[in-house]
């Protein structure tokens, strides 16, 4: 049975909907990708025109017939989306997941409902009713022009017989040059996209011969292709064409086409349309000559993987082709992804986008030897840094991309070095990293290519309370009590004039605008000043001038920052929180006491001497309990654990690892806050295991 925040029927709400309810309803509409982007106002339009509501495991949302009623997006849990075929037989089209939306077809084509939508488990949605929803469209065109992608993804399937297929996806991989490697990159990505999502993936090869890809797979005697010709498009003599590779995990279809040569331009629209309807994911490998068939091809796709070498060459070619289809294609500049094969280093990173006039999507490591036929490098080289790319791609595509959010904690968040030496080990794939305060410098560091262990190594040169003193800089306050100067210097050691887009790894910095009072997450530029920012605790640190913004620590307003993950549709999320809860504080202070109640016990029994000694340090003690830097910590931590708790509850696996006794400025404890981490990890691994590989 449904429920909505404003209509319960016990006159309170349940538990988990008035957890929500605590939340801004804007922060959660920001949460869902669909609406990230949107500026304040326009966030608070949605959030004003939608209701959250829960569904217990079971419930129907909506069945196949029903009427179109509303916009659900998924805040938590999870939704079965099926179709009955003739024989009432129900048949399991996706699962979705936080993030995902549904019921926009039906809204926008004013149809029944072509399938049925089923809570798996306790969910939670967004609710945006029909009126609303059109209110939303009107008043917010960039919803508009988003849906209008998912629309096409989805309404390939209207007119089928039996709905087979929820949502496909085309994928044209063009390259306006020879050999910067792009049909070896279609197949990796091919298989990736299976592995990794486990759902079916046919590549189209229209090279002129049409058997390059069957070649690569390793298949000695490639069936005759077929060509782009005829009175008509005959599904039959595609369907006796497609071979399948049951040990790369997908299917291929050999269609020579060489662009010197006529072809009949009406047949690529009805073929693309007929795979996406037996197909998640139809990726065709185009040849690099153009005519009007490729155009087409590139027009019909939803993505456009634009496959160039680092040299200036394939850079100037691919910046001319994007800028022709700029000019012709819908929503071209959302469709075009460049993907740049290292196969050379001619131009550096940082210029490459301004050469392209588009940024950059990805970048493909040189591969560490030549590709033998057979299995795709991703199949047979897992762990070379190509394959690792591909797959992070693959996961991109798929929507089951792995994000670890880092969070807050001072010198608690050296515990994230012993997750991150578990990960390593277990070689737990991570495609982006969230990271706040503390959790941005360590994640900072890690994505820069720093193993865990030179991450502690830097960590050990704070290992005793002398040590400390390197990053104070006593000031007099105004803005903090501390400049913050050496600790720049120690970033600009260790981070090495690294910006955002050296990394390998992405990286998301969590900091906050104290002025606007709003969270901004720093994604560009140099990565000094992004940490610097994040890790400027109010009133301690100096702010930090960024990009034209007076910017603080990121814990005040995210402490673990999930929602910057679910922003920007990651649907597998690690969290790591390191701030002490109201229990670890208690059993701190209990333990405190303890320890002093011994050693007065101690002291009392080798005489007065020893009572002396004892009584001047209990009067230091006390000095130091109420120090203005101890006030703010704690006041800030107390704070930040509520926020922290809130943001935990949307990740998939939270880890917790603290401990009581050490205090918010004990960086000289490094070895027992990694092993803490080390072993909070380990005891999630079969969580973090089965959240990472189930492709449901």
């Amino acid at each position: 049975m449904a429920r909505a925040s404003g209509d319960s029927e016990s006159g309170s709400p349940p538990s988990t909907i008035r957890q929500f309810r605590a939340v801004d309803k804007r922060r959660l509409v920001q949460q869902i990708s669909i609406f990230s982007a949107l500026k304040p106002p326009e966030l608070a339009f949605v959030a004003s025109r939608s209701r959250i509501v829960e569904h217990e495991k079971g419930d129907l949302i909506y069945a196949q017939g029903d009427p179109p009623d509303a916009f659900y997006c998924l805040l938590t849990g999870r939704v079965r989306v099926f179709a009955k075929d003739a024989s009432d037989k129900a048949q399991t089209l996706e699962v979705l997941h936080r993030g995902d939306y549904f019921g926009m077809v039906s809204l926008l084509t004013s149809e029944p409902h072509s399938v049925t939508a089923q809570a798996i488990n306790d969910s939670i949605l967004l609710k945006v009713k029909r009126g609303d929803f059109e209110a939303i469209l009107k008043e917010v065109p960039e919803v508009a022009i988003h849906l209008s992608t998912t629309l096409s993804r989805r309404l390939r399937q209207k007119d089928a017989t039996a709905k087979k297929i929820f949502e496909s996806t085309l994928i044209c991989v063009y390259s306006p040059l020879r050999a910067v490697g792009r049909t070896m990159y279609a197949i990796n990505l091919g298989a990736s996209l299976h592995q990794e999502t486990g759902k079916k993936v046919i590549l189209v090869d229209m090279s002129p011969t049409g058997d390059e890809i069957c070649r690569a797979l390793g298949v000695t005697s490639c069936p005759l292709p077929i060509r782009l010709k005829g009175t008509g498009f005959d599904q039959s003599r595609v369907a006796a064409s497609i071979v399948r590779h049951a040990s790369v995990g997908l299917d291929t279809l050999n269609i020579a086409h060489d662009p010197h040569l006529v072809s009949d331009v009406t047949q690529i629209s009805p073929l693309l349309s007929h795979l996406a309807n037996e197909y998640h994911y139809v990726i065709t490998d185009l040849p690099h000559a153009m005519d009007r068939t490729v155009f087409k091809a590139l027009a019909q796709s939803d993505l456009i993987h634009l496959v160039c070498g680092g040299s200036r060459e394939p850079i100037t070619a691919s910046a001319q082709l994007i800028e022709e289809l700029k000019k012709t294609v819908q929503q071209a500049a959302d469709r075009i992804k460049v993907v740049v094969n290292e196969i050379s280093r001619e131009v550096e990173p940082e210029q490459r986008s301004r050469l392209l006039g588009h940024r950059v999507y990805a970048t493909l490591p040189a591969v560490e030897a030549p590709p033998a036929p057979g299995h795709p490098l991703v199949l047979a080289h897992p762990d070379w840094e190509y394959s690792r790319a591909v797959r992070r791609i693959a996961r991109e595509i798929g929507e089951v991309l792995v994000g670890l959010a880092l969070g807050s904690g001072a010198a608690l968040g050296l515990a994230h070095i012993g997750v991150l030496r578990v990960l390593e080990r277990e070689k737990i794939p991570i495609d982006i990293v969230a990271g706040s305060s503390m959790g941005a410098l360590v994640g900072s560091l890690w994505t820069s290519g720093r193993s865990a262990g030179e991450i502690e190594a830097i960590a050990q040169a704070f290992s005793t309370k002398k040590s400390l003193l390197k990053l104070i800089d006593i000031t007099i306050p105004k803005f903090g009590v501390f400049t913050g100067r050496r600790v720049t210097k120690f970033l600009a050691r260790n981070l090495n004039g690294l910006t955002f887009r050296d990394l390998k790894i992405p990286l998301k910095v969590a900091a906050v605008d104290y002025g606007r009072r709003e969270l901004v997450v720093l994604d560009e530029g140099p990565l000094v000043a992004a940490v610097r920012a994040s890790v400027s605790i109010p009133a301690i640190f100096e702010p930090v001038k960024v990009q034209g913004r007076w910017l603080i620590d990121g814990g005040v307003l995210d402490p673990v920052p999930v929602d910057v993950l679910s922003a920007l549709g990651v649907h597998k999320i690690i969290a790591v929180n390191t701030l002490p809860s109201p229990e670890d504080i208690h059993h701190r202070h209990e333990g405190l006491l303890l320890v002093r109640d011994q050693l007065l016990q101690e002291a009392r029994r080798k005489g007065f001497w020893a009572r002396w000694k004892f009584a001047l340090k209990r009067t230091w003690w006390k000095w130091l309990d109420s120090n203005l830097l101890d006030v703010v910590m704690h006041t800030m931590q107390g704070m930040e654990y509520e926020l922290a708790e809130a943001a935990c509850a949307h990740a998939d696996v939270v880890l917790h690892p603290t401990i009581p006794m050490i205090n918010w400025f004990e960086f000289y404890n490094v070895k027992a806050l990694i092993a803490k981490g080390e072993e909070e990890t380990e005891k999630h691994l079969p969580a973090i295991k089965k959240l990472v590989y189930s492709a449901a």
